[in-house]
């Protein structure tokens, strides 16, 4: 929707699930030396600025980034480097401040064979990606309906390919919305995996999307899940579900999911890997 804006929610606990857990399935993508696309298809900016008054209005990111940055470890899950790396790469003076979002993360795992096509519908969104980006080879911009980019874009040349959604869910239609979309270009492009975020609501409507899946014709489909208590925020927790996911990537995503669940909710949440359908 038009009216969403992710800043005011950059860096929440939902962004770290959301963020960690894209890198880890692009990782184990990227064990084949063949060339791939990602598309992105709710992109937003990009790169969020923590101190502007949209994130400062909700603090969100308390949930999130600030509870997990000042841990310094020695041994890390590779899933947990690759995210604090790309983080201290937009801030080399220190600190958290300027905060990648998923485009960010799927920009800096390019490789020079590969190609990222990022969309968003919102003008000012849309604007500051194109900005912050520019300088970025083998990167497109697209102001264009996620969903019609779907037709337009699969299957990619490349024949292997990361598809990324996560809407804002505003419209409780978006849950099924998402997996009809989905299910509707998978026979053209069964190779892909797709990714799709989705917010834990007290409405519980992320059932709706799982039942639109169940009846699809497409199987292997992960589900990652985690939540806890947040206090002042309607969202407790959020998941993921990974269509086609790589087999390299799952024991990166366990070691990943498990580090997020100690530090950030420790033994008051839940986590969990489960195959929402299975071939």
């Amino acid at each position: 929707m038009l009216s969403y804006q992710h800043s005011y929610h950059a860096g929440n606990h939902a962004d770290i699930l959301k963020h960690i857990i894209l890198g880890d399935v692009v990782a184990g993508m990227q064990k084949k030396d063949t060339p791939m696309f990602m598309l992105d298809g709710f992109a937003g900016r990009g790169i969020y600025d923590l101190n502007a008054k949209d994130a400062q209005k909700k603090h969100e990111f308390d949930t999130g980034v600030a509870r997990l940055w000042p841990i310094q470890e020695k041994k890390l899950p590779e899933g947990i480097q690759r995210w604090k790396a790309l983080i201290e790469s937009e801030n080399p003076k220190g600190g958290f401040s300027r905060l990648p979002g998923s485009t960010a993360m799927l920009a800096s795992m390019l490789r020079s064979t590969d190609r990222l096509a990022a969309c968003d519908l919102h003008p000012q969104e849309f604007d500051a990606l194109r900005q912050g980006f520019r300088a970025h080879r083998r990167f497109s911009f697209h102001k264009r309906d996620a969903y019609e980019t779907l037709r337009a874009f699969l299957p990619p040349k490349e024949k292997r390919g990361l598809i990324f959604l996560d809407p804002s869910f505003e419209d409780k239609l978006e849950y099924q919305r998402v997996a009809e979309a989905i299910a509707d270009i998978y026979p053209h492009f069964r190779a892909g995996v797709y990714v799709v975020w989705y917010p834990i609501l007290p409405a519980g409507r992320e059932s709706d999307l799982f039942r639109a899946f169940k009846k699809s014709e497409i199987r292997n489909i992960l589900r990652i899940e985690m939540s806890g208590d947040f206090p002042d925020m309607q969202m407790q927790g959020s998941g993921m579900l990974i269509v086609n996911p790589p087999w390299h990537a799952q024991a990166q995503m366990k070691a990943s999911l498990a580090w997020v669940h100690e530090h950030l909710l420790g033994k008051h949440g839940h986590s969990s890997i489960q195959w929402l359908v299975k071939e």
